[in-house]
């Protein structure tokens, strides 16, 4: 079995992280004819380069390849691997491959769907993905809800959830304590929101509850892990005397190491600009036993049982956001149970070991046909 992933870039996104998850599931499996195709030079998770698989990185923007310049190149690196299926996990990166696939014969998948955005009307992308829906023999979803968004019809949807790979819980074996101290972070409790920072997610109701609770409680840290445009100006909103208790990070490759040491993860999204599907950021935070507050909204109640393995709460609500932290926090019994069943349902849902066999049988599924 050959296979080829185009990519539009490998930046620090969920998709990029889903797919180098299942190259690493499939490596391990003995799957190992696969070729990546990386339109533009940006990877952030260099665990790409230890995989076996035969890279090709475009480099477009710096080359100042046109239209038609990628879709050579590509066409031509297709041809010459010759893969009995293609797979395309970005918009842009199918509207090279859509016009190969109308003369050339692979399987091909559609596996763009990572979140629960629907598609502009008249749009680029709206026509890049109703063309792909004619020509793809499936269309992969993360979440159903994304599905729903996406307007794929039921014939050629599936949906497979992220799987968590269970290796990087072993990544370390410093206590909570000693990576606390190694980290410089002296505080008692550590409450942590990994995401970009942009309009699509929602720092200021964070900030804002952050202000709220370190007036009256000093024995909180809120770090802000993650990079994006909204980095500079987010910044700017915090007081100097609030800077040793609301940190931005940056991003962050020991992603592993700051959830150890994390006791809530929060996830607040903008559903005005952005509906998450399944949240790597939620699911590596549950995998971790962290109890996670998030927007309810998009695809995140598939993943979250409010009130069983996290919460979840209504956006833009600060207060609501603050009661919670403090509830999860000052409750020991209930920061217990919300940890063992949100390790229970990323091992019984969301394991890397189901996802891959998933891949698997469809790839096998697709070529039996």
């Amino acid at each position: 079995m050959r296979i080829t992933f185009v990519l539009d870039t490998f930046g620090g996104g969920g998709k990029e992280r889903r797919c180098l998850q299942l190259i690493q599931g499939l490596n391990k499996k003995g799957y190992t004819n696969i070729q990546v195709i990386i339109i533009n030079n940006d990877i952030a998770y260099k665990e790409l380069y230890d995989t076996n698989i035969e890279l090709h990185i475009l480099d477009r923007k710096n080359k100042g390849f046109n239209y038609l310049q990628t879709f050579f190149v590509v066409n031509k690196l297709l041809k010459k691997f010759n893969p009995d299926i293609v797979q395309v996990w970005g918009v842009f990166s199918t509207l090279f491959t859509n016009p190969i696939r109308c003369f050339r014969h692979f399987k091909y998948i559609g596996s763009y769907v990572a979140n629960c955005n629907k598609p502009k009307k008249y749009s680029v992308q709206k026509l890049t993905i109703l063309f792909n829906i004619w020509l793809a023999d499936c269309i992969i979803g993360n979440s159903e809800a994304g599905i729903k968004a996406y307007g794929v019809p039921e014939k050629k949807a599936k949906v497979i959830y992220n799987g968590f790979n269970n290796e990087r819980l072993k990544t370390t074996n410093h206590s909570k304590k000693e990576l606390k101290k190694q980290m410089n972070l002296n505080s008692n409790f550590i409450v942590s929101m990994v995401a970009r920072l942009d309009n699509n997610k929602d720092h200021i109701t964070l900030i804002e509850t952050a202000k709220s609770i370190i007036k009256k409680r000093k024995d909180i840290i809120f770090l802000i892990i993650g990079t994006g445009p909204n980095s500079i100006k987010l910044q700017t909103k915090i007081e100097q005397n609030e800077k040793e208790f609301i940190k931005f990070l940056g991003f962050r490759s020991d992603v592993e190491n700051l959830l150890r040491i994390t006791d809530v993860s929060v996830l607040c999204t903008n559903p005005n600009n952005h509906k998450e599907g399944v949240s790597n950021a939620i699911m590596e935070s549950m995998a971790f036993g962290v109890p996670v507050i998030a927007t309810n909204d998009g695809g995140t109640p598939e993943i979250i049982n409010s009130g069983s393995n996290g919460f979840l709460i209504k956006p833009h609500k600060s207060n609501e956001l603050k009661d919670r932290i403090l509830q999860v926090l000052e409750d020991e019994n209930l920061n217990k149970t919300l940890s063992k069943e949100a390790m229970k349902t990323i091992e019984t849902k969301f394991n890397l070991n189901r996802m891959t066999a998933q891949y698997i049988e469809l790839y096998n599924l697709l070529l039996n046909k």
